[in-house]
């Protein structure tokens, strides 16, 4: 089931797109147009991504779905593309990257793409999306979101992925010396979600077992989270050093 859909963006591109006429130096419009193609980028991307999530979750009511979620925490923010919550809270936090070419991963963990015939180097989406879960789990104890068992919140488990683009090439270093499993094309998030699933078994884990809701409590609980989000506005503007015009009395 959908609890939330993704932010559009049409009103921040169309803003940018504004700016590029308001004769801006060469300098600004570099600036302006990197957002821009950023942002176009990222939406891109994300939408790619939630094709392929709601194609298999929107109707199940066994999980719930969340896209484009920003929390804000103490100062600190998470912004999180999409999260998969099932009805054992199993939270599934995927970060979406628009790496349509190629991507490499070295030994030491570090992020490359292929970009005008070199590799530049880039922040490892890994260690991003592990940021945004801690911020999640505090924030979660914070506002005591989850439901309880005996007075007592349930504990989720926390799923890094990192989706990129079914066009892109990967090359990743062997398994013993980085593990990048979590990095897999937005396509196969089914089957790898499957894949997990069929490694859990219930005698092994009686304690999943004593946390299953029912999915109106998943609804509910995962409504009160999505309740929480707190979109980003920018002012372009001030940004981008361009002068603000105010209406003439």
């Amino acid at each position: 089931m959908i609890i939330k859909r993704m932010d559009s963006k049409q009103e921040e591109i169309g803003e940018l797109e504004k700016l590029l006429k308001d004769k801006p130096t060469p300098y600004q419009r570099f600036l302006i147009e990197r957002e821009l193609k950023a942002m176009m980028s990222g939406v891109s991307g994300e939408k790619d991504s939630a094709y392929y999530i709601d194609f298999y979750f929107r109707n199940s009511k066994n999980w719930a779905v969340i896209h484009d979620l920003r929390l804000e925490h103490k100062g600190q923010v998470a912004q999180i593309d999409h999260l998969l919550i099932n009805r054992f809270f199993d939270m599934y936090v995927l970060e979406s990257k628009n790496y349509s070419y190629k991507l490499k991963i070295n030994p030491e963990g570090e992020f490359h793409i292929y970009y005008s015939k070199e590799y530049v180097g880039i922040p490892s989406p890994i260690e991003q999306n592990k940021r945004h879960i801690y911020l999640l789990d505090l924030f979660l104890k914070s506002h005591n979101i989850l439901p309880k068992r005996i007075v007592i919140s349930l504990r989720p488990r926390f799923k890094n992925f990192i989706l990129v683009s079914p066009k892109a090439i990967i090359m990743r270093p062997l398994e013993k010396k980085f593990d990048t499993s979590s990095v897999i094309k937005a396509d196969t998030l089914r089957t790898k979600i499957d894949q997990e699933v069929e490694k859990w078994h219930p005698l092994v884990d009686l304690g999943t077992i004593s946390k299953i809701c029912s999915s109106a409590t998943l609804a509910e609980t995962a409504r009160r989270l999505a309740a929480f989000h707190k979109p980003l506005r920018l002012n372009f503007r001030a940004k981008f050093g361009l002068p603000v015009y105010k209406d003439k009395e």
